[in-house]
């Protein structure tokens, strides 16, 4: 189950996202600027690239200079077309960085449901390791000699993935969800049954006894999860495909993952929600973003006051990320306490950014907090005033 600080944690990420992006749609716009002042080499008019290179750095000047603004000024000191260039370099510009918010906006929700779709897929990777285990007893009665081992249990009798595949309300979520691994990557499931937990230690020992405990059944799913699937090469090729943050993400799914193994018996399976209450916590998530990138000058400004002594060359783009995520966070939801807001990003900069950090950001925001608050920009109601008093 993801807390709140794992949806900070997601915020976070796609703000970086778009910091680079808005650096890239920047470099567009000066290489923009590049090719409007290269020389014409089909024109029948003399072209002259010293005069052209003069213009490219004038109306580079003009954007570099301007473009945070939004507008490019006019001046009779400045020739007219590298005006007109530097405004359609702007606009250029803009019309990138609005598709680049509107996308990482888009996708910062099923980013973050993916969590729980990976999920779900390696709780079914187990009821398809169950069909393949019965077919695979099914030949051996056929043939004893067609399996390298006497195989006397598997995953089809383990009560855990019995109670996995049992499981109507784990089905029914399969289904609504629409999870399912697929023709195009059952190959990966059979090769890795094949070539894997054949000839794994741990899993032969398990077939080759007849009955096990319950504790058996569920140290084995646990170890076939941890040391095996979530260790096979193919497995993790596919789920990074299908996630950019699998690294961390994969992590979420596996203790979501533990904790329905542990909970799976034959009176049933509990099925771990993505969080407490997900269509508050994404309205949480989303507005979290959103804020914090349209009222981007805001918070910058606001920021300004307690870092005009710092270098800001050489603040880490991560606090300053964090800095302005956390006024956000205190500004726009008045129902959370501004101690839990600078607590969450005290914690988060520990882990995401320099050692230093967590020390920087608490006596940043601490000042600011006060500030604001003084200021009426800072306004809590119901629980939000719980630790402001």
């Amino acid at each position: 189950m993801l807390s709140r600080r794992h949806l900070r944690i997601k915020v976070l990420q796609s703000l970086y996202a778009l910091q680079a992006a808005r650096e890239a749609d920047y470099q567009l716009a000066i290489d923009f600027i590049t090719e409007s002042f290269k020389p014409d080499l089909n024109s029948m008019t003399p072209q002259d690239p010293v005069k052209l290179e003069g213009m490219r750095k004038i109306t580079t000047l003009l954007l570099e200079e301007n473009y945070r603004k939004g507008t490019i000024p006019d001046d009779d000191d400045t020739p007219a077309t590298a005006v007109v260039t530097a405004r359609n370099a702007l606009k250029y510009y803009e019309d990138l960085y609005k598709k680049d918010k509107q996308r990482l906006s888009r996708q910062l929700t099923p980013e973050v449901e993916a969590i729980y779709s990976a999920y779900l897929l390696l709780l079914q990777l187990f009821v398809e390791l169950s069909f393949l285990s019965q077919s695979e007893r099914e030949r051996q009665y056929d043939d004893p000699d067609s399996n390298p081992i006497a195989k006397l249990s598997g995953f089809d009798t383990n009560q855990v993935v019995i109670a996995l595949s049992e499981s109507k309300k784990l089905e029914s979520e399969f289904i609504r969800h629409g999870i399912s691994w697929g023709e195009e990557v059952t190959g990966l499931i059979r090769k890795m049954f094949r070539e894997v937990f054949r000839q794994d230690e741990t899993y032969r020992a398990y077939c080759a006894q007849k009955t096990h405990t319950p504790e058996e059944d569920q140290q084995l799913v646990l170890y076939a999860l941890k040391e095996v699937i979530l260790k096979n090469e193919d497995v993790i090729n596919f789920f990074e495909l299908r996630d950019l943050y699998w690294g961390e993400n994969g992590d979420l799914a596996r203790k979501m993952t533990n904790k329905t193994l542990k909970s799976a018996t034959e009176g049933g399976v509990q099925i771990v929600p993505l969080t407490d209450d997900w269509e508050e916590d994404r309205s949480f998530m989303q507005e979290l973003f959103d804020e914090t990138v349209n009222r981007n000058d805001e918070f910058e400004a606001i920021i300004a006051e307690p870092l005009k002594n710092w270098d800001l060359e050489r603040l880490s783009a991560m606090d300053y990320l964090i800095l302005k995520m956390s006024v956000s966070e205190m500004i726009t939801f008045p129902g959370i306490p501004v101690k839990v807001s600078i607590n969450e990003a005290i914690e988060i900069a520990k882990d995401y950014s320099t050692p230093k950090s967590g020390k920087f950001v608490n006596g940043i925001l601490d000042t600011l907090s006060k500030n604001l608050i003084k200021e009426g920009k800072i306004r809590k109601s119901g629980r939000g005033l719980l630790d402001n008093k």
